[in-house]
């Protein structure tokens, strides 16, 4: 274990949604992201009866594997919110969006991830998230808002 050497890396990407901010923020909640990512089902484990609160933990199966998520910040009155997310014996990661009010009610939404491998598997999986996949994220997370949770706007 003394030989291993986690890999990191941190991609910051954004996107500009045609919504105000109000509606736009909450869609990054744990059940407000049900509306938009596919197949996502959180299961929120604590404070029982919390949908979003600072401290709260929840898990996720994403692809068959659990990952475990913990609220580690989150200000609505800065439209901030930050998770770390455990996926156990592979990587940790954080997560921050930040959404801030635009003209036109607009909203511009800039979310980081820093990952930090746990295993060689781990390893493995940051190396190929690459800025240029990040990028792409980043535009799947925008049409995906854009078609699912905010079609009606």
């Amino acid at each position: 274990m003394q030989d291993f050497v986690p890999r990191t890396i941190e991609l910051h990407g954004g996107f500009t949604l045609r919504a105000p901010i109000a509606r736009v923020f909450p869609l990054f909640s744990p059940l407000g992201e049900r509306s938009w990512v596919p197949d996502w089902e959180p299961e929120l484990l604590d404070p029982f009866g919390a949908s979003w609160e600072r401290g709260q933990v929840f898990r996720t199966a994403e692809g068959g594997r659990e990952a475990v998520w913990l609220v580690t910040l989150l200000n609505p009155a800065s439209y901030e919110v930050e998770y770390h997310r455990v996926c156990s014996g592979r990587y940790v990661a954080r997560v921050a969006v930040h959404c801030r009010a635009e003209p036109d009610d607009a909203t511009g939404v800039n979310v980081s991830y820093r990952f930090v491998g746990l295993s060689s598997e781990g390893n493995a999986e940051i190396e190929i998230m690459t800025p240029e996949a990040y990028a792409q994220k980043m535009e799947r997370w925008k049409e995906w808002i854009e078609t699912r949770a905010l079609a009606d706007v």
